[in-house]
């Protein structure tokens, strides 16, 4: 794999490319021809991939493990090989894809599936077999559903993904792995590490994260999205170039409400709905485009969602950016009045209207909201100060006595900070 080359370095044992490894092309460059090659739609998606690939993948040299989480039904899958594809083209990376189900893995197979055996080694190990870790030399190597391998497992796997070395069942050797190790997941890891069921060390060793927003989040990829699994089902259906022009602005808007009302993840279920709905219709004959009226009782159906829902949406949109355009008119004509900082007032304004929002245990009185300000402000100034004594709090404003706030001053922030005395604490 690098015997062509004249200049290598050692990462971790594991053998580098340094010199004219990279193509002549700039990673985002590199994303866009990987999401073209394989018809990925959306242009928020693209967007996200062009920020997280290069980051996460292409500027590391693929040498850190990526964590790609996401709930079923984003695409995980698909990015993996999106990310593999980039690799090889802006790394020169030549080895293949390899995606490997963790639920699979269990039952004592793990070791010898994923780092293989010798001839010999166990009943029925009839030949050496390279494991799926070596087959995926120079390539990608994607650990899909992580969460599901044991503990046991989980702990077998510490040193492959972290030092990238591995035996196979039966070898007394050690090998190394130059693969771009993907581990993949639909669940929270963080929390099922506070629950047991996640070694955290195996997550830490993960020290690239790419998550993907669920569908809903993708608002402008909504309305792609389902516009491409229209014409994929016309021409599924036999229409012809030009008969069939998809669906109307409105029908559309009316899915994208749809699935942001109701928080849908799922890009699959998303291309099901919008699939039969036109297979339904071409059972008659497909119209020309699809009308909000012919799509609103599947989204009824399918989401509970209906005309209504659409009007109330509408409605709460147009006030909410009715009341923004307000707020920002009045704040550039207090920034020029005042000749204060756009930015400053706004900074200002997002962290009162914070405080505002949480005061959830008591009124929200002039009296109440002022103590809550300073309170914050003195126990934001305290932690911003480092101080552990009330000593060392006023020497953070200076030498002088000028400088500092009077011993007074310091002991009443410092019980409004930490209400209760702490023992040993040097007034």
């Amino acid at each position: 794999m690098i015997s062509n080359l004249t200049d290598i370095s050692v990462y971790g044992g594991i053998p580098l490319p340094m010199k004219n490894t990279r193509a002549p092309i700039k990673p985002s460059a590199a994303v866009e021809n990987a999401c073209n090659s394989l018809n990925i739609v959306g242009s928020e998606i693209r967007s996200h991939l062009k920020k997280e690939i290069p980051a996460k993948v292409l500027f590391r040299q693929a040498r850190d493990v990526v964590l790609l989480s996401g709930p079923t039904g984003t695409g995980k899958e698909m990015i993996a090989n999106i990310t593999h594809r980039c690799a090889k083209q802006f790394l020169n990376r030549t080895g293949e894809l390899i995606v490997v189900n963790c639920a699979n893995l269990g039952h004592g197979t793990f070791e010898s599936e994923l780092y293989g055996y010798r001839k010999g080694a166990f009943t029925g190990a009839d030949k050496d077999f390279a494991g799926l870790a070596g087959r995926a030399a120079g390539g990608t190597l994607v650990l899909d559903e992580v969460q599901a391998l044991s503990s046991q497992d989980q702990a077998r796997l510490l040193r492959f993904v972290g030092e990238r070395e591995y035996r196979s069942v039966g070898d007394d050797k050690t090998k190394k792995s130059d693969a771009l190790i993907v581990l993949s997941s639909n669940r929270d890891l963080r929390k099922m590490v506070e629950s047991g069921e996640f070694r955290r060390d195996l997550l830490d060793r993960a020290t690239a994260k790419i998550h993907l927003p669920t569908l809903w989040e993708r608002r402008q990829d909504i309305g792609e999205l389902a516009q491409s699994f229209a014409m994929e089902a016309a021409m599924d259906a036999g229409a012809s170039a030009g008969e069939f022009f998809g669906l109307t602005r409105r029908a559309k808007a009316d899915i994208e409400t749809a699935v942001i009302r109701t928080k849908e993840v799922s890009i699959r279920r998303l291309r099901e709905i919008v699939r039969n709905t036109v297979f339904m219709l071409a059972v008659d004959a497909l119209p020309e485009a699809i009308e909000s009226e012919a799509i609103a009782p599947i989204l009824e159906r399918e989401f509970n969602f209906a005309q209504l829902d659409r009007e109330k949406q509408d409605i709460k949109e147009l006030e909410s950016e009715f009341n923004y355009l307000v707020a920002r008119t009045q704040l550039i004509e207090l920034s020029k009045r005042h000749d204060i900082s756009l930015q400053a007032l706004n900074k200002l304004c997002n962290a009162i209207q914070s405080l505002l929002d949480e005061m959830s245990d008591q009124p929200r009185s002039y009296r109440n909201v002022t103590e809550r300000t300073n309170r914050l402000s003195k126990v934001a100034l305290w932690l911003v100060s480092g101080a552990r004594t009330q000593a060392e709090f006023r020497k953070f404003f200076g030498k002088m006595a000028a400088d500092m706030p009077t011993k007074s001053v310091a002991h009443q922030i410092y019980y409004e900070v930490f209400p209760r005395t702490t023992p040993g604490e040097t007034q």
